[in-house]
């Protein structure tokens, strides 16, 4: 009986030890074992506390061995103590490493990482203009790329597959990008692969299987349709010319009468025109097609004529629409409708900074032209709010609209005028089906053709 009660003794105390060494330690082994399970979509590397704070250990692409990095949070001193911002700051490191242009390209491609910097290796090479200068589509597929590493930071590129390629258009579903802009990204990404395949990096079965994604349909999927970009009334772009400056408003009726894209408009110069006829021919130092060697002509007509000779008074190589001079009527308009006297106040041009921040160039981009489009829509509807709020009604507004839209209208125009090929030979369109998408169909046609026949 003592024999026994010891036995029992001993096998409690063995249970009571257990069950101790089970229970307090229970939940920092199993917050270890998820912190440092590996899945398919984690970090490559090793994140791990340091006094408290996370660190990375990692061989990013292109370095020849691992190396410890603090994972600081933007705008701060210190690596973070939350491992949710931990992941986040090393997945940032990972896409700045990437895409950094001096980062050479070493070694074997086995992950989407190492992919992905020996592929924008290429693009900054192959996407360039006449100038040497990266094109929009290498930003592009930059950005397409970052979404593919937020999804797959470590993923092995042979385990790459029509599922995986799926996950990451959910995620672009879920930051509410548009079907087509999603089509057209996820075709940038099995472009990538088609390249790698060429390269010998991956398997031709790996290009197979991604092929197989189809596009996504409309009405067929939880993602957002893009708007339909419709063309200008007339009479809403002519309201806002007077409240332009005359560099600008001489770029919108220039660019509404020929169907020039913005940035052709922008690189205007008088050594690009040929004067010799009666209609002048603009021939654009880069325009989108370029790199299919095809010639772009823009004809300009009498009244672009008019519009153009007062620029045409400036180098050969200049430009013909200059910011700068843009901001110099802007201050000069602001000082004839100068309310305080002369001798009160500041006088002109005292109050100005020696070193700005910004300066004016010589030239538009895309961007700043819309955005100057945008300042006079709005100084046009300020008068007309004020009015209707003192007339107690509602107010007529200029709806918001854009330079390429002036496109659009002047393809609607000339379709409507002077039949469909006139219209893609004045966008300077190759294939017709393009044209449809500028040049909206004339329905008054077919509206003549319902009471002749129906």
């Amino acid at each position: 009986m003592r024999h026994g009660s010891c036995r029992i003794t001993f096998c409690i105390t063995l249970a009571s030890q257990t069950d101790s060494n089970n229970s307090v330690p229970k939940g920092k082994t199993m917050a270890r074992k998820r912190r440092n399970q590996k899945h398919s979509a984690d970090l490559p590397g090793a994140i791990y506390l340091n006094k408290n704070r996370y660190w990375w250990k990692v061989r990013l692409p292109g370095e020849n061995k691992p190396k410890a990095r603090p994972l600081k949070p933007i705008g701060s001193r210190y690596a973070t103590t939350d491992y949710a911002v931990a992941v986040e700051c090393a997945k940032q490191l990972l896409q700045t490493h990437l895409f950094e242009k001096d980062v050479p390209v070493q070694g074997d491609i086995k992950i989407i990482p190492d992919l992905v910097r020996a592929y924008m290796a290429f693009v900054k090479e192959y996407y360039v203009d006449p100038e040497g200068t990266n094109t929009s589509e290498a930003g592009y597929i930059e950005h397409t790329l970052k979404v593919l590493l937020e999804c797959f930071p470590s993923l092995g590129v042979d385990e790459f597959g029509p599922l995986r390629l799926k996950e990451v258009r959910e995620v672009m579903i879920d930051k509410k990008w548009c079907r087509n802009q999603i089509n057209h990204r996820i075709g940038a990404i099995r472009r990538m692969f088609k390249w790698a395949v060429s390269e010998q990096f991956v398997s031709p079965v790996i290009l197979h299987g991604l092929q197989a994604v189809t596009g996504l349909k409309r009405g067929r999927t939880r993602a957002k349709e893009s708007k339909r970009v419709l063309p200008v009334d007339e009479k809403h772009v002519y309201a806002v010319l007077p409240y332009a400056t005359p560099v600008v408003a001489a770029m919108i009726e220039l660019q509404l009468l020929t169907g020039m894209r913005p940035g052709e408009m922008c690189l205007l110069r008088p050594c690009d025109l040929d004067r010799s006829d009666s209609v002048w021919h603009y021939y654009p130092e880069k325009h989108k097609n370029i790199y299919r060697n095809i010639e772009r002509i823009v004809s300009i007509g009498p009244r672009g004529q008019e519009l153009l000779r007062p620029f045409l008074l400036r180098p050969e190589d200049a430009y013909c629409f200059s910011p700068a001079e843009a901001e110099k009527q802007r201050r000069q308009k602001l000082t004839t409708q100068r309310k305080t006297p002369p001798s009160y106040g500041n006088r002109v041009g005292t109050n100005r900074k020696d070193d700005p921040k910004w300066t004016a160039g010589d030239k538009y981009d895309s961007t700043s032209y819309r955005k100057a489009v945008q300042y006079a829509i709005t100084a046009c509807n300020k008068p007309r709010r004020a009015e209707a709020k003192a007339a107690g009604v509602d107010p007529d507004l200029v709806p918001k609209w854009t330079p390429y839209q002036l496109r659009h209208t002047a393809a609607t125009k000339v379709r409507k005028e002077m039949g469909y090929e006139c219209a893609g030979a004045t966008l300077g369109h190759t294939n017709m089906s393009a044209t449809a998408i500028y040049a909206e169909r004339n329905q008054g046609l077919a509206d003549e053709a319902a009471k002749r026949f129906g």
